[in-house]
């Protein structure tokens, strides 16, 4: 019979509570809303099962626990909310020293902010149009005289503009530092 229960049966071994009062007391410690009137009566109703001996099984307080609202509001389980709490603190120190070393590396001059980048990269586009447009001007005639206006003499001419756009490839990647004045159509005037 499942009602009898014999001296060595599992459920003797179960971890349980000796009476309502420690159970009381857990669920307090635990953080649960919980009075003893509620706690007796709810046991009266049968939605906590007692042992005829007193003792509530620790499966019966889980399964009881669930139904109860908790201190600090009505939250699952406080130990997901620790972790959870825990990885974000931990998530955030994280993004704090990446900003740190961010700022340090910028400071060393590893990194440039974007719109300096972007004002460089146009004067340095600015130099190289105009450093060709100085160079065919400067070396029209000497490239007409290389191939005396002749068509058999045009891989002369490729040569020479190609040995041209090397030198001026050349000079536009150096590393060093020009100085462009950009004036808007208002201060050109």
């Amino acid at each position: 019979m499942a009602g009898n229960k014999k001296k060595g049966d599992t459920a003797e071994h179960l971890p349980s509570f000796k009476s309502l009062h420690q159970v009381l007391k857990h669920l307090k410690d635990s953080g649960f809303k919980i009075g003893k009137t509620k706690l007796y009566e709810d046991a009266g109703k049968g939605a906590i099962r007692i042992n005829p001996d007193g003792s509530v099984l620790e499966t019966e307080v889980r399964a009881y626990a669930g139904t109860l609202p908790r201190q600090d509001g009505n939250i699952q389980d406080l130990n997901d909310v620790h972790n959870r709490k825990a990885a974000k603190d931990v998530e955030l120190a994280d993004i704090k020293i990446r900003r740190a070393q961010f700022e340090l590396d910028r400071e060393l001059g590893r990194y440039i902010p974007r719109k300096e980048l972007e004002q460089e990269l146009a004067a340095r586009a600015l130099i190289f149009e105009n450093g060709f447009r100085y160079l065919f001007t400067v070396k029209a005639e000497e490239w007409i005289a290389l191939v005396g206006g002749k068509r058999e003499k045009l891989p002369d001419f490729m040569r020479a503009l190609n040995q041209a756009l090397d030198a001026q490839l050349s000079s536009y990647a150096t590393t060093r530092t020009f100085q462009v004045l950009i004036l808007d159509e208002e201060d050109s005037l």
